[in-house]
């Protein structure tokens, strides 16, 4: 398992119930269980180590932009 996120940092002063998924070993997006084995990669892991995600939500969140997908009407862009 990669290092969990640096709870010292502010977003999880302001928000302790993300500091609370991330003791507990979920993820502070979907708050599911974070397997051991579960990250793709090394920059998965690193980045779970940044924000507390699981890898599928870092999948949905990061996922390339596809410039032939319209986009919807009530987008703040």
């Amino acid at each position: 398992m990669p290092l969990p996120p640096d709870l010292s940092k502010p977003v999880f002063a302001m928000m302790p119930h993300l500091a609370d998924r991330v003791i507990n070993g979920c993820c502070t997006f979907c708050n599911e269980f974070i397997e051991s084995d579960e990250f793709n990669d090394e920059l998965s892991a690193k980045e779970y180590s940044i924000s507390g995600m699981c890898q599928s939500c870092q999948d949905e969140t990061f996922q390339p932009f596809d410039e032939d997908e319209e986009v919807e009407e009530n987008a703040p862009w």
